[in-house]
């Protein structure tokens, strides 16, 4: 029963126009007003028709990562005897929300590496992969590492991730040269791109509770496509290309040649063999130990998406809270064709589906510069 034009709101302050064609129903939406602020999906209210039925619709917010905003703060002084000063900062805060950063990152200061396979076909690549054909994002480095700059004493993630890598030119991303002499892996520090939520034992745990909330919500509406389990479970769900799963394993995961989609987390250690192959994002915040061996045969074992180790607590069995990162465990062993490849459209667009509100900043605004005034 609609004819054009007609208006819809969007609670807040966004707008949208809708368009009928040469019908009386709703064929589209274009928003014309994305607004500012939201922090949850905001309702949507289409005007009413001159006669027929009132239309209704959802609306989702992108739930990436929240880079914050910038401000220009002016300040004024006067003296008593007439002396003025005038200064202006900008300031900014901090990142917020789950953000991907390298095909690997190792997150926490002074990681314990085992080893990095030595095989001519391994490869760890930050370039996107862009397999869904949208806008691919820039090169991200190949692995990220943790080096808080405020330290004390000083860490040297990134040097010691570097010194283990035996083929530094097969680590190509962000910052990286492999046909340089030397050649120069893509190894760089994540500190300030993560943020304050991945950067953070609190920030790391809100988005392991905001996972584990929607695998308990989404399985029991669809067990098929979601599920909890506990300490080392004989499988996980694999899903596939179209209908990508959630785990969230509270504990331990041991598996040979697994091959799935979607979401994996575990929250203890995660041993993956044979030619294993996963599409998504894998999060092994916790304990934050990973013992990838196997490959070799076929395609081998090769990640299309990202890899994040965080160690938050001391164990997964007392998960007493650690006051800042700890130190995460990271081994390969084994050759042929194993890797990363980061992929934008595994790494990020799946965790866009969950709700995930990030705890409120606890640090003050970073100043980016400073001047005085004439």
């Amino acid at each position: 029963g609609y004819n054009e034009p007609l208006s819809v709101t969007i609670t807040g302050n966004g707008t949208a126009t809708a368009s009928t064609g040469v019908t009386t129903v709703i064929t589209g939406l274009t928003i014309t007003n994305p607004g500012l602020g939201y922090t949850s999906d905001p309702a949507v209210t289409f005007s009413a028709p001159p006669a027929g039925t009132l239309a209704t619709a959802t609306a989702r917010i992108g739930r990436g990562t929240n880079y914050g905003r910038v401000f220009q703060i002016t300040s004024f002084a006067q003296t008593a005897s007439g002396a003025r000063s005038m200064m202006q900062m900008e300031a900014t805060t901090p990142v917020l929300g789950y953000v991907s950063t390298g095909a690997l990152t190792l997150d926490g200061p002074n990681p314990s590496i085992g080893n990095f396979p030595n095989s001519d076909n391994f490869f760890v690549r930050g370039d996107d992969g862009n397999s869904c054909s949208e806008t691919a994002q820039p090169d991200h480095p190949a692995i990220d590492g943790f080096d808080d700059p405020n330290a004390v004493p000083a860490t040297h993630s990134v040097q010691t991730i570097v010194d283990e890598l035996p083929r530094p030119d097969h680590y190509v991303g962000d910052g990286g040269c492999p046909t340089c002499t030397p050649p120069v892996p893509s190894v760089q520090n994540g500190f300030e791109s993560l943020g304050e939520t991945m950067g953070t034992p609190g920030g790391l745990k809100a988005l392991l509770d905001a996972v584990n909330a929607y695998a308990v919500s989404r399985a029991t509406t669809d067990p098929t496509h979601a599920a909890v389990y506990g300490n080392d479970p004989a499988g996980v769900l694999e899903g596939d290309a179209t209908h990508p799963v959630v785990n969230y394993v509270d504990g331990d995961l041991n598996k040979n040649n697994l091959n799935g989609y979607g979401i994996l987390v575990v929250t203890g250690r995660l041993t993956m063999g044979g030619n294993f192959v996963w599409h998504g994002p894998i999060l092994v915040i916790g304990d934050g130990e990973i013992d990838f061996a196997g490959g070799g045969n076929g395609a081998g074992a090769v990640v299309t998406g990202t890899v994040i180790v965080s160690k938050i607590w001391d164990d997964h069995t007392t998960k007493n809270m650690l006051s800042s990162l700890g130190s995460p465990y990271f081994n390969w062993g084994g050759g042929g064709g194993n890797g990363i490849q980061y992929d934008h459209c595994w790494a990020d667009n799946l965790m866009d589906d969950f709700p995930f509100n990030p705890p409120p900043s606890t640090k003050p605004l970073k100043v980016l510069s400073m001047r005085q005034l004439p």
